[in-house]
């Protein structure tokens, strides 16, 4: 029976945290251990961990310093984990189908060519009562396919790696150097590179719970972290081309689309807090990235009117 780690890495999530260890260790596969990476919280974080102390299937570390969000998510990966296959679940989150380890693990036995298997994850909206919303991506995906193919779709179509739903295999992760860019996408920019070898497996189910509140670090990007923050399409494009994985005009085509889904979302965002001299900066990294893209915000009929409603205000 594969080994499996789920890895929890947190920083000052004592309100919810027992909720995501429970989820954990509510799984009912067999050979599976939960790791927590405590990163020098100063909330309630250690007293909350200790109700879950009888527990063996339990390893707490805490950081005598914070490394920040992504170097724990390294520190997790790449000094506590020891299982084969490995989920990350944020403090925050929860996963929601206590047979979902067991599940995905049975299809990569039944499929050995399998090395990522996902899900959905729904989302928990605090700003709304707590409404809990049913994941709207992923729709006519198939079970089984090549980690190349869904890598195109991911331009294309409403595709989501939600990652406190991706299982995959530690020992590619690590080779592939998984997180090695300190930004907010940092899981994004490491899975889209995974998925260009091998092949993955997809479960039409909502795995996991993604709470959504005022302190989820996507909620909170300054203009500087957007503009890093588009590394997370510009690395595996480079990886792809590097490769030779693709033709060109199809990775092409891919790097403009995924560029602009991104980079349109966070033009808006700038233009809404009307933060004009973080949108020229952003525009100019944009130019240098990708000219075509950069003309197409920049002429964007909505994003136009956004600009004008902003500078009326």
């Amino acid at each position: 029976m594969d080994s499996v780690n789920i890895l929890i890495p947190t920083y000052n999530q004592a309100e919810h945290l027992a909720h995501a260890v429970q989820s954990a260790l509510d799984q009912d596969y067999g050979n599976l251990r939960v790791i927590v990476s405590d990163d020098a919280s100063t909330d309630t974080t250690a007293s909350v961990l200790e109700r879950f102390s009888a527990d063996e299937r339990l390893l707490v570390n805490r950081n005598p310093h914070n490394l920040g969000r992504v170097g724990n998510y390294r520190k997790c990966l790449y000094e506590l984990a020891f299982g084969e296959w490995i989920l990350v679940l944020d403090g925050d989150d929860y996963l929601c189908d206590n047979a979902y380890i067991s599940n995905a693990i049975e299809i990569a036995s039944n499929n050995p060519s399998i090395d990522l298997v996902f899900a959905n994850a729904a989302r928990l909206r605090e700003d709304l009562d707590n409404q809990l919303q049913a994941s709207s991506e992923n729709q006519g995906l198939p079970g089984l396919m090549d980690g190349r193919d869904l890598f195109l779709r991911l331009a294309t179509e409403r595709i989501s790696l939600f990652h406190n739903t991706c299982l995959y295999k530690r020992e590619k992760a690590c080779s592939l150097d998984f997180y090695r860019q300190d930004i907010i996408s940092s899981d994004w920019e490491s899975l889209h590179r995974y998925i260009l070898t091998g092949r993955v497996a997809y479960c039409a189910i909502d795995a996991a719970v993604w709470r959504l509140h005022g302190n989820n670090a996507t909620k909170t990007l300054s203009a500087a972290q957007s503009i890093a923050n588009l590394s997370c399409i510009t690395g595996p494009y480079q990886a792809a081309k590097a490769g030779r994985i693709f033709p060109q005009q199809v990775l092409e085509n891919w790097f403009e689309a995924r560029l602009w889904n991104i980079a349109a979302k966070d033009v808006r965002a700038l233009l809404k807090k009307a933060d004009f001299e973080s949108y020229q900066t952003y525009m100019a990294t944009l130019q240098r990235i990708h000219p075509v893209v950069f003309k197409r915000i920049r002429r964007s009929p909505g994003l136009l009117m956004r600009k004008l409603r902003a500078r009326l205000r």
